[in-house]
């Protein structure tokens, strides 16, 4: 039975922006940079600030500077970057609905918000919609300090949340984060669009069966402690 879902932002509650928009063609263009170029030295440098390494105000500091898209000496425009990236965003609100639905109809569910993003882009995104209340625990990649599809990141939001693999869904619109979920046993939902989501949550949690056995859970770890 279905006891927990860790439960992915973009692709399924937000839209991608890294991949769905034109964000990041849009610093290139302030800057005079070349568009493919960032976004590939974005791409690649994501990790940083999605683990709470670095600041994401200074990733892209870097990244312009090496870009040759700043004077020396120069800095990037902070907060037309935070409005330019929540411009950009756009909330999928039949799926946060969906999520509130099922949590009524299943008070004994516990959700945890398990999204790659920048602490800072995150809390953004909350103050303008609200995501972090609809779950119990927040296990992101800033919080736990790993990165999906890492085994070690399930591993740790496992533990923290004192979930088993055999009872938690885990919902991504990436074949790679599912890939991994179910090599440790964990049952896993696709959301390759949208709509996915709304139409097949509850039965995704009802139906739901373990790909694999599953790992067993472990100690409790503060990385999952609600905000």
């Amino acid at each position: 039975m279905i006891r927990t879902l860790f439960v992915d932002a973009g692709g399924v509650l937000y839209n991608n922006l890294n991949e769905e928009t034109d964000f990041l063609q849009h610093v290139a263009d302030k800057y005079g940079m070349h568009r493919a170029q960032f976004t590939r030295s974005v791409q690649e440098s994501a990790p940083l600030y999605e683990s709470g390494a670095e600041h994401v105000h200074q990733v892209f500091q870097r990244l312009v500077a090496d870009g040759h898209g700043l004077p020396s000496g120069g800095r990037v425009d902070v907060q037309w970057l935070d409005r330019a990236y929540l411009d950009s965003v756009r909330a999928y609100e039949d799926n946060f609905r969906a999520l509130r639905e099922l949590r009524e109809g299943r008070p004994d569910l516990t959700l945890v918000l398990t999204n790659n993003e920048a602490e800072h882009w995150d809390r953004l995104k909350d103050e303008a919609f609200g995501h972090f209340a609809m779950f119990d625990a927040l296990c992101s990649s800033w919080r736990i300090r790993r990165v999906k599809p890492a085994r070690s990141f399930f591993a740790e939001a496992l533990r923290g949340c004192r979930a088993t693999a055999a009872a938690t869904l885990v919902i991504d619109d990436r074949r790679t984060v599912l890939r991994a979920a179910s090599a440790l046993g964990m049952p896993t939902l696709h959301v390759s669009t949208p709509d996915v989501l709304a139409d097949r949550l509850r039965s995704a949690v009802h139906d739901a069966r373990p790909p694999s056995p599953c790992c067993p859970s472990q100690g409790a770890s503060s990385c999952c402690r609600v905000l």
